[in-house]
């Protein structure tokens, strides 16, 4: 069996680097997930960085440069809602937007001047990735800006992100960083949430401002609509960081699911495509009992 174990990392050596492969003690030990021995070769990923985690029990199913640190864009977004939960918001709140250079760049939805309801900011933040509707939610609370940017590192150390450093709320900042593997550690916290999961599942949004004025917005996350069980996720996208995209995908033997996270893809439809195909190869290639 060893020399079988062997000789397939040898010939996944042709097409991948030893970097990239998740054998070894997931392999031996008799835990599952578990790594089946076949002939698969390791996927070949183009992205910069890629990441899958069981969801149950934490084990490292895939990684390509999952530990380094990168430029995250609106993934970011992910902490900032989970920090701003902590705050136990009073959802009948009206909050008026306002101009801030801080968040040039991204979907813009809202005008300044409009008075909007805080869940819409919220679903606007999650579905949309719309940068003036989160930087609204960390303003509307009663910490301070440099208060509410340092609870998100704190927050971001408390759920194991451990490459991971935060300079504002939107993922607009390219020194917003951390590894695949913190991300990872991001959407597994996140979606225990059942506001966030719901929130990210949301295909379309529609509402109202407070003076009438109707908005609706799409989903960014594609993969909602493809073959594949996802449970939720968000899109990211600045020059520096790339296309990004993390999400939750379950399947009939993994019920729980796992998290799977590109960083640094050079098109949207490569992030969703690796995404999508790095999904399949885990469930190939894994087994859960």
């Amino acid at each position: 069996m060893f020399s079988l174990i062997i000789t397939l990392m040898i010939a996944s050596q042709l097409v991948v680097p030893f970097s990239g492969i998740v054998l070894g003690a997931n392999t031996m030990d008799g835990n599952f997930p578990r790594r089946q021995v076949n002939t698969s070769f390791e996927p070949i990923i183009e992205s910069k960085a890629a990441f899958v985690l069981d969801m149950k029990t934490g084990k490292v199913l895939y990684q390509k440069n999952g530990y380094e640190k990168r430029s995250i864009a609106s993934l970011t977004k992910l902490l900032t809602a989970l920090v701003f939960l902590e705050t136990d918001p009073d959802w009948s709140k009206n909050v008026t937007v306002t101009q801030d250079d801080r968040v040039n760049g991204g979907v813009l939805v809202l005008k300044p001047g409009e008075v909007v309801n805080l869940k819409d900011l919220f679903r606007l933040s999650l579905v949309a990735s719309v940068n003036n509707a989160t930087m609204s939610l960390a303003n509307s609370t009663e910490l301070s800006y440099a208060e509410f940017i340092e609870r998100m590192n704190l927050k971001a150390r408390e759920i194991g992100m451990k490459e991971s450093s935060f300079y504002e709320p939107t993922g607009i900042d390219e020194r917003n960083q951390a590894a695949a593997e913190d991300v990872a550690h991001l959407l597994r916290s996140a979606l225990n949430d059942s506001l966030i999961r719901e929130t990210l599942l949301t295909e379309r949004y529609e509402f109202y401002t407070v003076s009438g004025k109707f908005h609706g917005v799409n989903n960014s996350n594609k993969l909602l609509k493809s073959y594949l069980r996802i449970e939720g996720g968000k899109t990211g996208y600045i020059d520096e960081a790339g296309y990004c995209l993390a999400n939750l995908v379950k399947s009939d033997q993994a019920k729980e699911g796992i998290v799977v996270v590109i960083l640094g893809a050079s098109s949207k439809e490569q992030r969703f495509q690796e995404n999508k195909f790095l999904s399949q190869w885990v469930f190939d290639n894994w087994a859960w009992e």
